[in-house]
């Protein structure tokens, strides 16, 4: 027996062994790169004796943070929960929207001109004419949160859900299944990689439409501070607004890529260390 268990052992390589040391550092890459670029900043910063107007030292930045520290994290939490709430609706909006174009080549042919509307309308654009029309509030930092996330949603949803081997769809109406069913069990199921996909993509860009939002017509978040503290010429305020925004932005991808990781862990495109 213990013949037979050398042997075994004998032949997986050695370097396909991870060591301990390799998986810490993957596990912990991005915090290693963060923490380099905030020294090296640093060290900048001191050595060329830059103004703090011009290029403010991570320290000053922090420093800031911890003097303001009520204020800004009222505004993360507020630009987050915008966010967050803009990005379900596209979500949701955006699937229903999917399913039946998905299954209409003349709901395809009547909608998709006003996507593509929606695609190529500068979001900027249209945020100051939903501040007139829902005041200064966060109804209108959520609309535009969802709408320049809603297309990508709905292009993408609509291509897995009609990605499915007809072999497979013929068999369950063979077997007198409903087009709901066949919806929950063949194409949602398909379409669940492709979905992951855009939401890679649109969550980060749910706190851009957030941040546009507030900067036309919002007097609390994280893109009313930053255009006030602009508006003050403080640069460092200006510099923790922009890395705070980078934070949700990365949050929100490792977010959907956790959830990504839990729903669809047995998709060939997931991969899981």
């Amino acid at each position: 027996m213990a013949s037979s268990e050398t042997v075994i052992t004998a032949h997986i390589p050695e370097d396909e062994v991870p060591s301990a040391i390799s998986v810490a550092f993957r596990k912990s890459r991005l915090a290693i790169v963060l923490i380099a670029t905030a020294i090296t900043w640093e060290a900048f910063s001191r050595i060329a004796d830059v103004p703090n107007y011009l290029l403010p030292a991570p320290s000053r930045m922090l420093e800031t943070f911890i003097e303001d520290f009520d204020l800004v994290v009222s505004a993360f939490l507020l630009t987050a929960a915008t966010a967050t709430i803009g990005f379900f609706v596209a979500m949701a909006l955006g699937f229903v929207l999917a399913v039946i174009v998905a299954r209409s080549q003349l709901m395809e042919e009547l909608l998709y001109p006003y996507l593509n509307i929606i695609r190529v309308t500068p979001t900027i654009a249209i945020a100051p004419l939903l501040t007139i029309w829902f005041g200064h509030g966060i109804v209108p930092v959520i609309i535009v949160a969802a709408v320049i996330t809603f297309f990508p949603i709905v292009t993408t949803a609509v291509l897995g859900l009609r990605s499915v081997d007809p072999d497979l769809v013929n068999l369950l109406r063979t077997l007198n299944a409903s087009e709901l069913t066949i919806l929950r069990k063949i194409r949602i199921p398909n379409a669940m990689p492709h979905l992951f996909a855009a939401f890679r993509i649109t969550a980060p860009l749910a706190v851009v439409g957030a941040l546009v939002g507030e900067f036309v017509g919002s007097s609390r978040g994280l893109g009313f501070l930053l255009v006030t503290a602009r508006g003050r010429l403080d640069t460092t305020m200006v510099f923790v607004m922009i890395a705070l925004s980078a934070v949700l932005g990365i949050l929100a991808f490792a977010l959907v890529v956790a959830v990504e990781r839990r729903l669809i862990h047995w998709h060939p495109s997931v991969l899981v260390e």
